[in-house]
């Protein structure tokens, strides 16, 4: 498996459902609520495999010293 990264925070709602269902999140469920709230983290990194969104980290911050982890997800 070839895996290539990205700091993007442009997703499509498909790729965010395959990937958040694939770890029984039910925010899957959601996903263009998903999409564009990723839109507005501090940080997101993504891996792909291929074309197909293999994991994702974000995280939410305040601009100066703090940040959280929100999203750690990797398919399985």
């Amino acid at each position: 498996m070839a895996l290539f990264y990205n700091d993007t925070r442009e997703f499509s709602p498909e790729a965010l459902e395959e990937l958040f269902l694939s770890v029984q999140w039910e925010s899957g469920n959601h996903p263009e609520r998903l999409a564009k709230a990723l839109r507005h983290y501090g940080a997101v990194f993504s891996a792909w495999d291929g074309s197909r969104l293999a994991g994702l980290v974000a995280a939410m911050d305040d601009g100066t010293m703090t940040a959280y982890v929100h999203y750690l997800l990797v398919h399985p």
